[in-house]
């Protein structure tokens, strides 16, 4: 079944849609600049946030953890007029890697990166948000819901990652495991947002904030 499992994979991303000229430099130079280059998000994760951002025309976005910057550049290449990306980082070297292919792409004025602790900066960060897409530190991922979730508009989308962590929540033993493990079922609890769990890569969360009910007179 692992096998298969692993071909079904490859076969996926086989299947979808190939990267920009920019994309490629991105995988290329976190490949021979950094390690863990299996942190990109991957063609099949930022399909998804692209055609979440596309069909649901979301201009206000926000990502946690933008690492080498693929998904975020491959969000701002969807982005509709006026739209723009708030990702947080902070490490230099993912910054420089992100930097040097956003400026390539000629796309950079459409993000704005803030350096710094990501559970930090987020709280002073205003809302009005389409898309949160969390891809940071895992062990604060319950923190950053609670406080993110409140700047998301109604109907807006809160999209996780990692949400499988290696397949570590189905018996959570390390500080990681356990706390997406809290996430995962925080959200599944949570009357205020519409979810589902996708086993796409190391999994991923899609939860929609559920509109207001109108006050009857």
């Amino acid at each position: 079944m692992t096998d298969t499992y692993e071909q079904l994979q490859q076969y996926a991303k086989d299947h979808t849609s190939r990267e920009s000229e920019s994309l490629q430099f991105i995988v290329k130079a976190t490949a021979e600049e950094l390690q863990y280059d299996d942190m990109l998000s991957g063609r099949q994760v930022a399909g998804l946030l692209r055609l979440l951002i596309q069909t649901g025309n979301l201009k206000q976005i926000l990502e946690v953890g933008m690492f080498t910057g693929y998904a975020t550049l491959s969000m701002a290449e969807v982005l509709p007029e006026g739209g723009r990306i708030t990702t947080l980082e902070m490490n230099t070297l993912y910054k420089s890697v992100a930097e040097r292919a956003f400026s390539k792409s000629g796309l950079a004025d459409r993000i704005e990166i803030i350096f710094g602790n990501a559970r930090e900066t987020c709280v002073s960060l205003e809302g009005g948000l389409d898309l949160i897409f969390l891809d940071a530190d895992k062990q604060y991922y319950p923190e950053y819901y609670k406080i993110l979730k409140p700047k998301l508009t109604s109907g807006g989308l809160f999209v996780i990652d990692n949400v499988f962590w290696h397949g570590g929540v189905l018996e959570p033993s390390d500080r990681k495991s356990r706390a997406i493990d809290e996430l995962n079922n925080m959200i599944a609890k949570d009357d205020e947002m519409e979810t589902v769990m996708l086993d796409i890569r190391d999994g991923i969360t899609i939860s929609r904030k559920k509109p207001a009910k109108p006050i009857s007179d």
